[in-house]
């Protein structure tokens, strides 16, 4: 088999019992890899009603089969899969930085845990060995204090480590996975928190060993059409040059921009002193670029801030995502704060985009009365970056009883406040930095999306951009149109999950890259046949389908929870997108249609269309379906 090594490593952290579960051509191609191999393998095996953080949820750490020493551009991803402590649903997450090469060079495709451990501990896959070793003394270290006494423990600053630090060790519900001081993280759905749960303090992987390949000259043709390609391009150009921080400017004309809690729709000057390419950004950070593995672009930023000041960091400086929530969500327009704060998530393990929307929330839950400023020992005003890192401390640490309660999500937080109507948030995940009244489809996205309201698992937006999708005869559209937008909610969330069952980089996919030479690079690789439309409708909506079979096998109740939260029903006065509102009812219609879900449930002939046989029993023990 090209492409695999066709091994899955199994660790019981419970038994101490490590193994090697082997799989076949077919299920490479069924699933192709990333979040296909992992909702496989947690559909399988996570009960229905396991505890997300009890020792049933099962933790999978996959890539593909394009990472290896194939020096494919935008092949630096990995996924990390596992049930949800936050939404209690289905919890998958993609980073970059250079685990997944080195995954793959240990000669597994994925590594799945299960159980937990009496004690921390950490494991250790190195140059053909596995072990479990002991991690005690380093239970309550952040991720640079502990990816450092590992690298001298294992002996090799070559290793990849992924640690923890103490927010997920505290079992903060949206606790991330972040890695190298933060350079490609995983960080949405609360990964992190798992991890900790299972008393899992680090998993350290090195290998050196190259993915057998089909037709290494066809492969080493393509990857030089592709390069010549990007080079050129105008996204990639920019990207290399400004960084994320280059949409905050262009985002916030557009309406997309969250801004003070979703409840505003302009802030321009606020937009240029935390943006690039025309704002502050670059000029004050400093930021140097720093690429994963196989990119070309570096859209990662490196700073470091020495000024004998509070804000003092050397590490990854904020992404737009996180200007987004953590920045303009607030009204937090002190580009240093946002930067340190950020620091500190990654330093402590805390997803930026979640804990930019229940920061947002809590300030106008402040603003209104319904946390007190007894609540906190400190006042929580709009654009306080000070407060901003105070209220990530009480919550990482857990110090007392609102830090605990705003640990656990945005929705729980917000009922037991009495707040509800200013939570933004799906299933008690924060809707990211893309308002979806801005680009209408994006909010059928949103509350079907695979993993709740996500812009990675499906970016229909691109659509509404202008880009059309051949593989479903999906045009470009316009943003405010209420026509085809289930559909291309649907065309997105296949096509961003192939690549992340491809884990590949989703900005590729705007770069010049086309999703032809995607199929060419597999078939080159692999030896297959394949095309754009097996991997798409048939690999990337098999995943769709599974994800779906999970959630339901989990408790969701597609009327119950494939809501929009009451803000994004309310039109913005004045922005981009001011006076419009997402007609949710007729988009979410269509696109149960178009997926085949009667009611928001997958028929059985759906299922039966995407190979999915064994899951048509389980539809009789679904709640929902009865």
């Amino acid at each position: 088999m090209y492409g695999y090594w066709g091994k899955i490593l199994r660790v019981d952290l419970t038994t101490g019992k490590i193994s090697t579960q082997e799989f076949d051509e077919k299920f490479a191609r069924d699933w192709l890899g990333g979040v296909g191999f992992g909702v496989k393998i947690c559909y399988d095996e996570i009960p229905a009603g396991a505890d997300p953080l009890g020792p049933d949820n099962v933790f999978v750490l996959s890539v593909g089969p394009i990472q290896g020493y194939t020096g494919i551009l935008g092949s630096g991803r990995f996924t990390i899969n596992f049930k949800s402590p936050l939404t209690g649903f289905w919890g998958q997450s993609t980073g970059g930085g250079y685990l997944a090469e080195e995954l793959k060079r240990t000669g597994y495709d994925a590594i799945a845990i299960k159980g937990a451990a009496k004690k921390p501990v950490y494991l250790k896959v190195m140059n053909g060995k596995v072990e479990l070793k002991d991690a005690s003394g380093l239970w309550g270290k952040d991720i640079h204090e502990t990816q450092e006494a590992l690298w001298k423990e294992v002996g090799d600053k070559d290793a990849v480590v992924v640690p923890i630090g103490q927010g997920a060790e505290n079992l903060v519900r949206y606790a991330a996975l972040t890695i190298i001081d933060g350079h490609g993280n995983a960080g949405r759905m609360g990964g992190g928190a798992v991890m900790g749960s299972k008393k899992l303090k680090a998993i350290v992987v090195k290998g050196d060993k190259h993915n057998p390949i089909k037709d290494p000259e066809k492969l080493k043709a393509l990857k030089k059409e592709v390069a010549g390609i990007v080079k050129d391009n105008g996204f990639a150009k920019s990207n290399r040059e400004e960084g994320q921080a280059m949409a905050v400017i262009a985002r916030e004309q557009l309406g997309l921009l969250p801004i003070k809690n979703f409840a505003h729709g302009s802030w321009p000057e606020g937009a240029k002193k935390i943006g690039s390419a025309g704002g502050d950004f670059n000029p004050v950070l400093k930021p140097k670029p720093d690429a994963c593995s196989s990119c070309v672009m570096g859209c990662h930023r490196r700073v470091v801030v020495k000024e004998g000041k509070k804000c003092d960091m050397d590490g990854y400086g904020p992404e737009y995502e996180t200007l987004g929530m953590m920045g303009s969500n607030c009204l937090m327009d002190d580009l240093k704060a946002i930067n340190y704060a950020n620091h500190l998530c990654n330093m402590w393990s805390i997803d930026t985009i979640e804990f930019g929307g229940v920061l947002g929330f809590a300030m106008e839950a402040y603003e209104k009365g319904f946390i007190k400023k007894k609540d906190l020992g400190f006042e929580l005003k709009w654009g306080d970056g000070a407060a901003m890192c105070k209220l990530l401390k009480l919550i990482t640490f857990r110090s007392n009883a609102m830090g605990k309660l705003l640990g656990e999500g945005l929705r729980v937080a917000s009922e037991k406040l009495g707040c509800p109507e200013i939570a933004v948030q799906v299933n008690n995940a924060v809707i990211p930095a893309h308002d979806p009244r801005a680009f209408f489809s994006m909010a059928v996205n949103y509350v079907t999306g695979p993993r709740g309201p996500c812009h990675v698992t499906g970016f229909p937006e691109g659509s509404e951009l202008g880009i059309p999708v051949a593989e479903y005869d999906l045009p470009g559209m316009d943003r405010f149109d209420d026509k085809l937008k289930g559909k291309a909610a649907l065309a997105w969330q296949d096509i961003c999950q192939f690549d992340n069952a491809l884990s590949y980089c989703l900005f590729y996919d705007f770069a010049g890259y086309t999703h032809k030479m995607k199929a060419d690079m597999i078939n080159a690789i692999t030896g297959w046949d394949t095309d754009t439309k097996e991997l798409f409708i048939m690999v990337g909506g098999r995943i769709n389908q599974l994800c779906r079979m999970f959630n339901l096998k989990h408790g969701l109740i597609p009327k119950k929870n494939d809501v929009l939260p009451p803000r994004m029903l309310e039109p913005l006065k004045e922005g981009g997108a001011a006076g419009k509102v997402p007609p949710i009812a007729k988009m979410l219609k269509e696109y149960y249609q178009e997926r085949g879900w009667p009611n928001g449930i997958p028929a059985a002939d759906t299922l039966k269309k995407f190979g999915l046989d064994f899951a048509v029993a389980d539809l009789k023990k679904i709640p929902a379906a009865k």
